[in-house]
């Protein structure tokens, strides 16, 4: 473990998940709680272009929904009171 690398993060991995994360560039570094393993693997912030504008395009979508149901209330609204 004296190679420590900064752009990693260590997390407690269950036993069910270790193949999948190890596809993913993880690796083992020994035993954790019960049911789990201490892994290593590469942060977030290392997969920039995933990350561009996540918050923006949620909120996006999020604010188009809403409208869409203002102006279905609003057609409703207006055909009960014709």
């Amino acid at each position: 473990m004296d190679d420590l690398a900064y752009d990693h993060v260590r997390a407690f991995i269950a036993r069910t998940r270790v193949a999948e994360m190890k596809s993913r560039g993880w690796r083992v570094l020994g035993p954790g709680e019960e049911g789990s393993l201490l892994m290593e693997g590469p942060m977030l912030a290392g997969r920039t272009a995933v990350l561009e504008e996540p918050i923006g395009g949620v909120f996006d979508d999020l604010i188009a929904r809403a409208l869409e149901r203002a102006d279905a209330r609003d057609r409703t609204a207006a055909c009960r009171a014709a």
